[in-house]
Order: C-alpha cells, then structure tokens, then sequence
C-alpha cells in the first residue's frame, strides 16, 4: 500500500572514446555523407565531438566480375566531420559497398587507427501506392499511412519506411523509422498487419492538411541493417526488467582493423549501409 524512495548517485565514470559512423549509400543520385564523431561519457552534456582529416576511402565491388570501383570521400569545408560523394554519385543494386578509414586517433592516445566497414545494397520492390487515413486513436487525432507493394515471394526481404512532407522529412529519428521484413506480405500485396502511424499531438509537424504533398521513401536494407535499427528503438524505449534481456551494446558493421584488438571487440559504434530507395508520393486531400 505504500512505498519508499532512496536518490541514489550513480557514478559511471569515464571511458576511452570510441570512433562512431554514420552514413549511408542508396540508389538516389546526390552527395552522399559519411559522418565521423567520438563516443562521450553517459552524462556528457557536450555534443559529440566531430573528427576531422580523416582519410575516407569508399569502393564498390562487383559480386561477379569482382571489378572494384574506389574513391575519395572529401570533407565538407563547412562542416567539420562530414565526408562527401561527388553530387552525381549513386549506389548500384547488389554491389557491395566498403568504406575505409584512417589517419583517425579516435581515443586520442597519439596512435592513428584503421577502420572498415561493407554492407551490399539490396533491391526494394516498388511501391504500388498508398492510402492515408486520419482516425481518432486513443482520444487523439493519428493519421495512419498504408502501403501496398508487390513483394518478390522467392526472396527473403527487409523494408525501411520513412515519411515526407512538403519536401520535409516527418519521421526525422531512428526511433520514428517504420521497419518490417517480409512475414507481413501475401504473395501478391501486403496484407493490412503493417501500417505507418503518425501522431501530430507529440510531433506538430507530423500532421498533414488539405492539399499536403506526402512522399513514401522505401528502402529494400539488409538483415543485419535491420537488427541495428530494431535494438536502437528498443535502447531508447528500454526494456521491461522482469522480462526484458541482459542489456548489451547495440550491433555495429564498423571494425577497428589497426591497431588490433581483442577478439569480439569492434573498437567502433554506428553503422554504414547501403540501400535501394524507391519513392511514391501524393497529394493528400481532406474529407469534407
């Protein structure tokens, strides 16, 4: 019937940085990004800090001809950290795309470090089109967006589903991206189990008016990919103690390659993926 509170201080001290990844190469034709930070304590307040002159090698290999493809990344001049393609670069479904590191001293120990990491770019069924419904939900006004595709029944497939609005991403956080694999598809269209939902109430600029132009990004990921996403959600939502598993970091592609480590560390956070984009969009008209 009653309980007690005890403030506890938790000290969790401080650990060497580590390097952390993020980027992606799709099939859409633009500059793509790499961006390079360290690690920071759990109660830093800071930004996590940005790493600069880098070398960044990305290559592109051909499964059967093995042809290899290889270019510099150049740091933006503007913002520290952040390594381009040329702006008409795009990816190439079933090629395997790798991207190498160095000239980084990410735990700042005066040593430089290596790193490596590959993903192939899957294909993505194109999308066959999409209804948007707005419906009361729990007391609250939601619009639900549903999605029919043709999924190729020989094929195990992942699926990433980010919505846009008026040209301005609405699902703009990992923990807002709509993932799936292909257990909720019929042989000929998806079945109704998934849908995108969106809450205007938590997020003002999720709700769409009268005339919005609304656009389906679908991206065909990898399965390794798609596990990133899935414990990266289930990190920020946590877990339920008395059912939940042991809490270990969230899986990484990135490999420290020098100097070398123990076996089973990776010496690096973040992923690099890359993936086939396929876009739909409409124009979303009101009921009267």
């Amino acid at each position: 019937m009653g309980s007690c509170t005890k403030f506890i201080n938790v000290n969790l001290g401080s650990m060497d940085p580590q390097l952390i990844v993020e980027g992606v190469i799709t099939t859409d034709t633009m500059a793509h990004k790499i961006i390079l930070k360290r690690t920071a304590d759990y109660f830093s307040n800071q930004k996590a800090e940005r790493i600069s002159d880098a070398i960044v090698m990305l290559s592109d290999s051909n499964a059967e001809t093995h042809e290899t493809h290889k270019i510099q990344m150049k740091e933006d001049p503007d913002s520290a950290g952040i390594y381009m393609t040329p702006s008409n670069y795009f990816g190439v479904k079933g090629q395997i795309y790798t991207i190498n590191i160095s000239n980084v001293d990410a735990n700042k120990d005066g040593i430089s470090e290596t790193y490596t990491a590959s993903c192939k770019l899957n294909s993505i069924a194109p999308v066959d089109s999409f209804t948007i419904t707005k419906r009361k939900m729990v007391y609250e006004d939601a619009f639900v967006i549903q999605v029919y595709l043709k999924d190729p029944p020989e094929e195990t497939n992942y699926y990433l589903f980010r919505v846009w609005k008026n040209d301005s991403l609405v699902t703009d956080s990992i923990i807002l991206w709509n993932i799936t694999d292909d257990n909720f598809f019929s042989p000929e269209f998806m079945t109704n189990d998934l849908k995108i939902y969106l809450f205007p109430r938590f997020r003002h600029k999720q709700y769409i008016r009268d005339n919005n132009t609304v656009k389906l990004e679908a991206c065909g990921i990898t399965k390794d990919y798609f596990n990133f996403i899935r414990e990266a959600i289930e990190a920020y939502r946590g877990q339920n103690p008395m059912f939940g598993s042991q809490p270990a970091n969230i899986r990484t592609n990135v490999i420290r390659t020098s100097p070398p480590l123990d076996v089973g560390e990776t010496g690096a956070r973040g992923y690099f993926a890359a993936y086939s984009v396929f876009w739909k969009k409409k124009i979303y008209k009101a009921p009267k």
